[in-house]
């Protein structure tokens, strides 16, 4: 396809085009000119076998041999109806004609646009804008889901239907809140290409119903049974840490003694891990100050100190690996006959036994570091010791008295 395109060719409603379909071909029995809607010679009732659509736009001459595919044009009724498509978007005040240009309809092919999206995240990755979990998860969405259902369709050209049937295609094993995650990511493509004008019209997205889920939880006993049952040292203060002090794994893996302050009995969360690596914030880029729990304490005091400055390491003074982490931890709950993650066990487990206590939602917001209350809210769903209150029959309110009732 040959087509040349200067800057000033851009869309104008007051311009209309005029087009033709052409073919440079001859009659191959008498070497005449095809002639006639649709193109043909008369004499020998032939037709041609590659044609292409001629027409201006803003004094300049375009023509196009393939259409917005690729396929070329080898048919009167192809060609036909990519005019009449082109003068449709005119009317409509949405034509450009770099949608045409063949390097511009290769970038805007789903399988070609996501991958250039990905390299921009990627980047926005080493500038440390995003995570490094959360790019391996835009990978393997596009690799697994995006690429092999919509392949070769231009990203323009993706409307409600194709998103509504992207969803229905998708493996019925997957959880309702997988399915929200993937269309999340998906949502994020389209608004990224909207914000750089590679598409024209941002298509809707349905709703995703997610239920909710079942926050599992221990209580201290259990989690005393469990700690039990951890030998190593450094282990048992990281569990007794979570346990405590209720930051996430990956902020625990990243404590530096210098954020240790145990003469002050506290400790400050600013950094986490990510996939392995130390990254200086955390995932809500906040940091906290938080009291330092007197058993917590007691075994921090008892560690030896790293030349790397991390508090919970391995041999080697590298922080703890999220693999051996979760090794130790399934080992000694499943030695005690308990059921459950470290996450659930530990940080899941002392905001349910707080709220259980009569913490309320915005101080433990404020220890956990949750920017949004439905965050926190989850735990107030299994606040059972306060709900035992329902049964409770003895008076808490004194009735007042009518104003209208006599002595």
């Amino acid at each position: 396809m040959q087509i040349s395109l200067t800057p000033q060719m851009v869309p104008n409603n007051n311009l209309c085009m005029i087009g033709t379909v052409r073919t440079k071909e001859t009659c191959p029995k008498c070497r005449g000119k095809f002639k006639g809607q649709p193109l043909h010679c008369a004499s020998c009732l032939t037709i041609p076998r590659r044609y292409f659509v001629h027409f201006h736009w803003k004094g300049e001459p375009i023509k196009l041999y393939t259409g917005k595919d690729g396929h070329p044009l080898d048919s009167w009724e192809r060609a036909y109806r990519l005019l009449t498509a082109m003068r449709n978007e005119v009317d409509l005040g949405k034509f450009d004609p770099k949608d045409y240009a063949p390097q511009e309809i290769n970038n805007l092919r789903f399988e070609t646009y996501v991958l250039a999206w990905i390299e921009r995240r990627s980047r926005e990755q080493e500038r440390r804008h995003i995570s490094k979990s959360y790019l391996k998860g835009i990978r393997e969405y596009a690799r697994n889901y995006f690429v092999p259902f919509f392949q070769k369709i231009s990203v323009r050209d993706i409307r409600e239907a194709h998103i509504e049937d992207f969803r229905d295609h998708l493996p019925p094993h997957l959880s309702g809140k997988t399915v929200y995650n993937i269309l999340g990511v998906l949502h994020k493509l389209f608004q990224d290409a909207f914000r750089r004008r590679d598409i024209l019209l941002m298509p809707d997205f349905p709703h995703i119903q997610v239920g909710e889920s079942v926050i599992k939880w221990i209580t201290e006993e259990e989690q005393d049974r469990i700690l039990a049952r951890v030998k190593e040292p450094v282990y048992r203060a990281y569990f007794m840490f979570l346990m405590r002090q209720g930051c996430r794994p990956a902020e625990a893996r990243a404590l530096k003694w210098e954020g240790v302050k145990l003469r002050e009995n506290r400790v400050i969360i600013q950094a986490a891990i990510d996939m392995n690596e130390y990254r200086p914030f955390t995932k809500e880029r906040d940091v906290r100050y938080l009291p330092l729990h007197p058993d917590v304490k007691g075994l921090l005091e008892k560690l030896p100190r790293s030349l790397t400055g991390f508090v919970f390491v391995n041999r080697t003074g590298r922080p703890l690996s999220a693999t051996r982490v979760r090794t130790h931890w399934q080992k000694a709950a499943k030695a005690v006959g308990i059921h459950i993650g470290c996450y659930q066990g530990t940080k899941h487990s002392l905001g349910t036994q707080a709220i259980n206590r009569g913490v309320s939602e915005r101080l433990l917001a404020e220890f956990f570091g949750h920017r949004d209350l439905r965050s926190t809210r989850r735990y107030t769903k299994v606040m059972t010791e306060a709900l035992k209150g329902v049964w409770d029959s003895s008076p808490k309110i004194v009735p007042i008295p009518s104003p209208h009732k006599k002595d």
